[in-house]
């Protein structure tokens, strides 16, 4: 029997447990929500696990009540203040020494808080990966950091913590009011869950994916918890605990009329605001050399991005063959021109009319010659001939561009995205997956295909059995070449998810 965590009197939770642990809090404003995280970062200080929290209210500086932490971050409250230039030394600090830290971002402007956590969070990720000891990372109003639908590279790196943190010894503990706005591959993937009182239909939706439970037991039993009563999940155990209250101060408690006495805090040891101060003076302060040697090094790398979106805005205006000019009664339908007159364009333009989307090519190119005599113009046909397989060289190129991305996969990924599309519809455990691809099952579990499952080529979802992956192939394709549809039809879309079978459905 390992060390217990006295987080509820319903449950019994080993310390050993949470190692490389995600762990998803979830619930409504007074459901209980971050009266549990504040528990279970007490029990955690208990053990002298190391750990980091990112605070964006400043409710967890109560923490120094009764332990050692060390508050860093900007304006009241803090003991030193940090800019993004020092925050991955505060955090070798941290991880090195074993100093609990609570990062106080409630200063910060959203930019600025960005910057920081990337340096911070990146640092961790990186000293981790070379230590490889027990370290946790807490986050509160995770859907801030890590939004569903949104691409950003701070979200990049938390959902890598979270996802594949645990090889590394990396835990993280993700705390959120509003579920269906936390990103759903890190809330699939969690290991622990502890799901309080939600009432938004959306978020309900959410719950309803992540327990094993018909919607309406869902929306019954998650909406009668009161207050401090959660649901715990942990693989195939599901059961409703009761967390108790936390021993040290909550800053983030909800205000009454009765008087509050201010805790008497703990003091961080003059050795570790030494070891700080000495980090800082040695790495942390730039020259204004550094500085714009670096913010040179960031303009370069937005420019880089818009360089790559550029590019594949070329690749769309490719498509434009899809686009045609309406001449009116004389031609009745829509044509392609380019001008080869300048005399003669003047001429004709007057008559041009708008732009519409055509699909009959032979009623296209009558109507270009008609107009090609009469005004002396040049033609160009930006509708490509078709390839043999009836497909438009520009539907066909995307089709190639989308399967040299998925060959620069790890061998793992391919072989597992082959046996999905091979076998859909149906969906399979890690475990199946393995059996199938002479795989490893621990590898699939620490390695979840988290590109996949961004672009929806595969879909993840948690049953009573655990994590299952089954081929979105279909519906990929649908969202992919919407575009193309009004010229290649429901048939032209059937093409390309055939095509799209062949290539991906072998390792």
């Amino acid at each position: 029997m390992g060390t217990r965590l006295n987080i509820s009197s319903d449950l019994d939770l080993d310390l050993e447990k949470l190692i490389g642990q995600c762990i998803a809090v979830l619930g409504i404003r007074g459901s209980g929500k971050s009266n549990t995280a504040g528990v279970i970062f007490e029990e955690l200080l208990n053990q002298q696990y190391p750990m980091s929290i990112v605070d964006i209210e400043g409710e967890y500086f109560g923490l120094k009540e009764k332990y050692e932490v060390l508050v860093v971050g900007t304006g009241d409250g803090v003991e030193i203040e940090i800019t993004p230039d020092c925050a991955a030394e505060i955090a070798e600090v941290s991880m090195q020494q074993n100093v609990p830290v609570v990062l106080d971002l409630s200063g910060f402007l959203s930019d600025e808080r960005t910057e920081l956590l990337k340096e911070y969070l990146g640092a961790l990720w990186d000293l981790a990966g070379k230590l490889r000891r027990p370290y946790i990372i807490g986050i509160e109003e995770a859907h801030e950091f890590i939004p569903q639908g949104v691409k950003t590279e701070l979200k990049e790196l938390i959902a890598r913590i979270a996802l594949r943190g645990r090889k590394r010894g990396l835990g993280a503990i993700v705390v959120s009011q509003r579920s269906a706005k936390v990103d759903k591959d890190v809330l699939s993937q969690a290991g622990i869950l502890l799901l309080h009182r939600v009432v938004h239909e959306v978020d309900m939706r959410v719950y309803s994916e992540l327990l094993p439970w018909r919607k309406s037991e869902v929306k019954e039993i998650i909406g009668s918890l009161e207050t401090g009563h959660c649901i715990f999940v942990n693989g195939d155990v599901v059961q409703p605990i009761y967390v108790r209250e936390r021993a040290t101060f909550h800053a983030g408690f909800t205000p009454t009329l009765d008087a509050v006495t201010p805790p008497t805090l703990k003091q961080v040891s003059a050795s570790i605001i030494e070891a700080i101060e000495r980090a800082r003076e040695g790495k942390g302060r730039r020259t204004r050399t550094q500085e714009l040697e670096e913010q040179l090094a960031r303009l370069e790398e937005k420019l880089g991005e818009k360089d790559a979106r550029i590019s594949e805005l070329e690749d769309v205006a490719r498509t434009l063959g899809y686009i045609k000019v309406e001449v009116p009664a004389a031609a009745q339908t829509s044509v392609a021109l380019v001008e080869a007159d300048e005399p003669a364009a003047a001429s004709v333009a007057p008559h041009l009319m708008g732009v519409t989307r055509r699909s009959h090519r032979e009623d296209a190119l009558a109507a270009r010659q008609r107009v090609a005599a009469h005004t002396g113009w040049g033609i160009l046909d930006v509708a490509e001939e078709e390839a043999p397989d009836g497909l438009p060289p520009a539907v066909v190129r995307h089709v190639d561009r989308l399967v040299n991305r998925i060959e620069r996969q790890s061998p793992l990924h391919r072989r597992m995205l082959a046996f999905l599309v091979a076998h859909a519809p149906d969906a399979y455990t890690a475990e199946q997956i393995g059996a199938w691809t002479n795989c490893a099952r621990s590898l699939i579990e620490d390695e979840p295909p988290a590109d996949l499952l961004e672009t929806g080529l595969v879909e993840r979802e948690r049953r009573t059995d655990g994590i299952r992956y089954r081929s979105r192939l279909k519906n990929f394709v649908t969202s992919e070449f919407g575009v193309y549809q009004p010229d290649i039809g429901e048939q032209g879309l059937h093409e390309v998810a055939r095509r799209l079978r062949d290539r991906l459905g072998t390792a």
